[in-house]
Order: structure tokens, then C-alpha cells, then sequence
């Protein structure tokens, strides 16, 4: 398994939600679309990774937390929003 980077956190987020999205279209099941910004959140709570060019520098802090504070953020689309429904 390759490690997590900042790149694969984005591009994990995007193909999971563009996933949700188009089962839930297909399904007619809306709750997919919360669950995976609900799962994405949790992702970048429990795992951040900041950019590989602010590793080891005084920038690298405020990157893991900037991405703490989206995961939050994620987290509260999910719950407050209303997707396809």
C-alpha cells in the first residue's frame, strides 16, 4: 500500500464524493452523498498530511491543522446538508 500523501488525500476525497454522487443519482439514495463527506472528513481528521515542499518548516503546523479544520468542515456538510433528497 502506497503511503497517503496530500495529493492522494485530494484525490481520494474527489473520486469518493464523484462516486457517492453518481450512486446516489442511480439509486435514488441520497444518504450515499453524506456518508462520503462524513468518510472524507474523518479521513483528513484522522490521517493529515500537509504538502510535501512544507515538510520540515515552520509552515508544516499550520498545514496539518488547515486540513483538520476542512476535515471538519466535510464533516459538517455532511451532517447539515440535504444531498439529493
Amino acid at each position: 500500500m502506497k503511503k497517503l500523501t496530500f495529493d492522494r488525500l485530494l484525490a481520494t476525497g474527489v473520486v469518493l464524493i464523484v462516486m457517492a454522487n453518481v450512486l446516489a443519482f442511480l439509486l435514488h439514495a441520497g444518504i450515499l452523498v453524506n456518508l462520503a463527506w462524513l468518510l472524507y472528513g474523518c479521513l483528513c481528521l484522522a490521517h493529515p498530511v500537509c504538502p510535501a515542499r512544507w515538510k520540515n518548516s515552520n509552515r508544516e503546523k499550520n498545514a496539518v491543522l488547515g486540513v483538520r479544520i476542512a476535515g471538519v468542515l466535510c464533516i459538517a456538510i455532511g451532517l447539515l446538508t440535504r444531498f439529493v433528497v
